[in-house]
């Protein structure tokens, strides 16, 4: 995880292993006990989807005077490969964000971003929440954090 300061807004960035996305009917009609609740956006990436994605890129999004979870936030996200002298290789994939919340954890557990496929190797990774701007430079890998469907919130 790591965190920046983007005008009113503290911007949390987390590069997890790629999670299973459920609507609301499909939580009650099956039991469903982990994974994220799609509330809105984009359509989810799932992880069985034909670009392999391997990577849950999600961002969540704090008022820093109160430091509350923002629910109703505006955010785009894309990201870059970085060459070994740290330049950018190819054009900035954007991913499609999904508004979402860890099934069982509520509001408080809003995030946004999707599954996506990042092979092996440094990134720059560039959101804006509301007109504010933050990247951040992260290394993608094959050995991963627990999904977030698992963690406390």
């Amino acid at each position: 995880m790591q965190a920046k300061t983007a005008g009113p807004y503290r911007i949390e960035l987390h590069v997890l292993a790629a999670e299973p996305f459920f609507t609301k009917q499909e939580i009650a009609d099956k039991h469903v006990k982990e994974g994220m609740q799609i509330e809105g956006g984009a359509a989810p990436v799932p992880p069985s989807a034909d670009t392999h994605p391997n990577h849950h890129l999600v961002v969540h999004v704090f008022d820093k005077r109160t430091d509350k979870v923002v629910t109703d936030a505006t955010v785009t996200m894309s990201f870059v490969a970085l060459d070994a002298n740290g330049k950018t290789t190819g054009t900035p994939v954007t991913v499609p964000v999904v508004i979402m919340q860890a099934i069982g954890s509520g509001p408080s557990s809003t995030h946004y971003g999707n599954n996506v496929t990042m092979p092996p190797g440094r990134y720059t990774v560039m959101v804006t929440v509301n007109g504010s701007n933050a990247s951040f430079a992260v290394t993608a890998s094959d050995s991963l954090s627990a999904p977030m469907g698992h963690m406390k919130m």
